[in-house]
């Protein structure tokens, strides 16, 4: 049998040549150029004709970029006497205002509420939910943080709990001068709270001119107030993507279910956080993936407008069915509900859009879904790692940089900081930077796993079996996905690494699609044992 060859410094290629399809223009330089004007005009345009720049996060003076489809979109309405701006929206969170840090989830539900609710109309640009959040209890200047967000108009608000009934205040203004365009006052019982976002809604599009073509839900999602409070919890507990966040929302939601076992919301997110858990080797089960299937089946029985709900059968039509058709007909329902979600583009990118190698379109959504959540640190990195994958390292490692320095304390971005770098030849300072993740999460199997393969390329064949050996002895005490027994093996050019690879689908391993997109494989794809893997997961 051939032996494994570690994993390349080159990136996967279409025919023998690499590609990037160049759809963003990366500054004033380029957006001025793709016009025809020079950069004072381009900047112009910008501040008084709505020219469509966006601005990347960090530094003193951000960088920007344009997308080409949007300026053509822009041209062509500018060209037929349109109006040329779409107007944009930031939530920022609502205050809580009762005095018990107890009640701020209340606050944290509504505004996660309006921002869903607002997403669903077609011709209103608005931020996510990650990016507004970087900014609670943040005493900033509105216009810098319509700056920073790329948000032209701010709606804030406060919550106030009393007893059973809440009291809600929001009021939109203007990010360039602070102008309030529009504010009203709530009074509702509790388990109305939900109702209030469509009517916020409402009044938003109004005020902003926007069309109305998609009714925001206003459907009660519960009559029992302590499910949905236990619900609200668990949303904004499992907001930081860390094991222990998860596994006390995983509690919350398990809660709401079991007070209301009719509660379509918690299913939904309970299947989210158990997928990504499986992705991000958080996982203490093989049967993590299947249970999420289950979940998710149950939740869009009970309300099939759940554009959340739609995104993640997408994921499990993917990863657990390697049915890539269904998968993206769940995706485009989830964005025919919520067209405006960078959470349904980002995962469509990345779940459903990459493994099938159409690089184009999952390097078009993943930008979508930074433009649309510029401070959300996995958006940057699975924009990241798309443009690895379109042969574009530089770039790869300047989004991977932006999401390491926006999440220090999450180990994906600071791991594929690291492996950026390497494929950009920078061998040293990318293996430094990935042995220091390990030094951080050493109990991650992910990294273990690959930690191994990296000394076996560095041909420190005793110190990659000396990371073997780690992950059998973590596998002792804990669940190890088998894709980092894989890499272990693989990187040691151990024909092991195939047992493990059929271990991966036979568990529904969710890192194991990415083989046929991820340059660190591209030596195996000429063995026909890596052929097969790919043709079992409908992937050749």
């Amino acid at each position: 049998m051939p032996r494994i060859a570690a994993f390349p410094a080159v990136c996967y290629s279409r025919g023998g040549r690499g590609f990037y399809v160049r759809e963003r223009l990366d500054s004033w330089k380029d957006i001025g150029g793709y016009l025809g004007r020079d950069i004072r005009t381009a900047q112009r345009w910008a501040l008084n004709r709505g020219l469509p720049v966006r601005r990347v996060p960090g530094g003193d003076k951000p960088r920007v970029f344009a997308l080409k489809s949007e300026i053509d979109g822009w041209l062509n309405a500018e060209a037929a006497g349109l109006p040329t701006e779409i107007p944009s929206i930031a939530v920022l969170p609502f205050v809580n205002m009762s005095g018990d840090p107890a009640d701020e989830c209340f606050g944290d539900g509504l505004t996660d509420d309006v921002i869903d609710a607002l997403a669903r109309i077609p011709d209103l640009r608005v931020t996510a939910r990650t990016s507004s959040f970087a900014f609670r209890n943040v005493q900033q200047d509105v216009r810098e943080i319509g700056s920073r967000l790329g948000a032209a108009n701010l709606l804030e608000g406060s919550v106030r709990r009393i007893g059973d009934r809440v009291r809600v205040s929001a009021q939109l203004v203007s990010a360039s001068d602070g102008y309030h365009l529009w504010s009203q006052s709530y009074d509702r019982r509790l388990v109305d709270m939900f109702a209030i976002q469509s009517e916020i809604a409402h009044s938003i599009a109004l005020a902003l001119k926007v069309r109305l073509t998609v009714e925001p839900r206003g459907k009660r999602p519960t009559e029992n107030p302590k499910a949905y409070e236990f619900w609200l919890k668990g949303r904004s507990i499992g907001a930081p993507n860390t094991p222990e966040a998860y596994a006390r929302a995983h509690e919350c939601y398990a809660a709401a279910i079991g007070l209301d076992p009719n509660f379509a919301e918690p299913y939904a997110d309970t299947a989210a956080i158990l997928f990504h858990g499986a992705e991000f080797g958080m996982n203490t089960s093989p049967d993590a993936p299947r249970q999420a299937r289950d979940l998710v089946l149950k939740a869009l029985e009970l309300n099939d407008g759940l554009e959340e709900g739609h995104a993640v059968m997408g994921m499990v039509r993917a990863l657990v069915e390697y049915d890539w058709a269904g998968a993206e007909l769940s995706f485009q329902r989830a964005l025919q509900i919520s067209p405006g979600s960078a959470f349904v583009r980002l995962r469509h990118a990345w779940y459903c859009l990459l493994p099938q190698r159409n690089v184009e379109q999952a390097l078009v959504e993943a930008e979508e879904a930074v433009a649309q959540d510029p401070l959300n640190p996995m958006a940057h990195n699975v924009l990241g790692l798309v443009f690895l994958v379109a042969c574009n390292p530089a770039r790869a490692e300047e989004e991977c940089r932006i999401a390491a320095d926006l999440a220090p304390g999450l180990w994906m971005p600071q791991w594929c900081l690291g492996a950026s770098m390497m494929m950009r030849r920078k061998l040293f300072q990318g293996f430094r930077q990935c042995r220091s993740v390990h030094d951080r999460f050493p109990l991650q199997p992910a990294i273990t796993g690959a930690m191994c393969m990296l000394y076996a390329k560095f041909f420190r064949r005793k110190k990659a079996r000396q990371f073997l050996a780690q992950l059998v002895e973590l596998s002792n005490t804990a669940y190890v996905p088998p894709v980092a027994f894989a890499m272990a093996y693989f990187g040691l050019g151990d024909d092991r690494a195939f047992e493990w690879f059929d271990k991966a689908i036979e568990v529904r391993d969710p890192g194991l699609t990415q083989l046929a997109s991820l340059p660190f494989f591209d030596h195996a794809r000429g063995d026909p044992r890596f052929h097969s893997l790919l043709v079992r997961m409908n992937l050749t």
